[in-house]
């Protein structure tokens, strides 16, 4: 099976049809799986809270980290159901999430649960936009003594920073409000959820900033699930 590269966030919107919109709402909690060993099985719940009744689609694909970039694969090593629920106006369903390899786990396995509103043919109108919601729910399967372990780079950019993160650690990351600063002077920040660096990988993420200096020693600041994260990186380029 060829892998499917891509970068999906949390919830996905895709305009089918035309330049004006209806909308549709699909909701989903929790927003992340994170399954201790020897857990296997877990659920999410899912709301229709549009109007009209509509199918929803639940796949999972392995999720790895490539040449600083998210790969994602079908898989058969865990399974949802059902795969298919049809939703009427406010209904809600559970989905059953589990990991059915009898593989043992050596270090944290990580997938992408994708959960689809799928596009009714019978609403399309012409000049009409109909937007179909997708959602992608992080799901890992973590051995006990797991953990990150990380090292950064920082390399002056057009426009900002680039700040890369090596994780040869067992356990993701996942970085969120990232802050620059160097000699106690905010040099950039970006806010909300940065992203992830799964174990035994590494990704690159932008922080824009306006001016700023092109070297010397810069902290990194961010949260992360362990608590807020600090490390210091010499700077390249300029």
């Amino acid at each position: 099976m060829q892998p499917i590269i891509s970068l999906i966030v949390c919830l996905t919107t895709f305009i089918l049809f035309g330049p004006s919109s209806h909308a549709a709402s699909l909701r989903v909690a929790p927003v992340i799986l994170d399954m201790k060993v020897p857990q296997a099985a877990s659920t999410i719940r899912v709301w229709n809270d549009a109007p009209r009744a509509i199918h929803v689609q639940v796949r999972v694909f392995r999720w790895d980290q490539k040449d600083g970039e998210d790969v994602y694969t079908p898989t058969n090593d865990v399974a949802a159901s059902p795969p298919i629920i049809a939703l009427n106006p406010g209904g809600e369903n559970l989905i059953r999430v589990v990991r059915t390899s009898k593989r043992a786990i050596g270090r944290e396995e990580s997938y992408r649960l994708i959960v689809d509103e799928l596009p009714e043919p019978s609403r399309r109108q012409a000049g009409v936009v109909n937007l179909v919601v997708r959602h992608s729910i992080p799901v890992f399967f973590t051995p006990p003594d797991s953990s990150p372990a990380t090292s950064w780079t920082i390399e002056r950019g057009r426009g900002g920073y680039v700040v890369t993160v090596r994780n040869d650690g067992t356990q993701r990351l996942r970085v969120s409000n990232l802050v620059l600063s160097s000699k106690g002077r905010t040099l950039a920040r970006r806010g909300g959820l940065v992203g992830y660096v799964l174990g035994k990988s590494s990704v690159a993420w932008f922080v824009p900033a306006k001016s700023g200096p092109s070297g010397g020693t810069v902290t990194i600041s961010a949260d992360s699930e362990g608590g807020r994260l600090n490390a210091q990186a010499r700077m390249r380029g300029g």
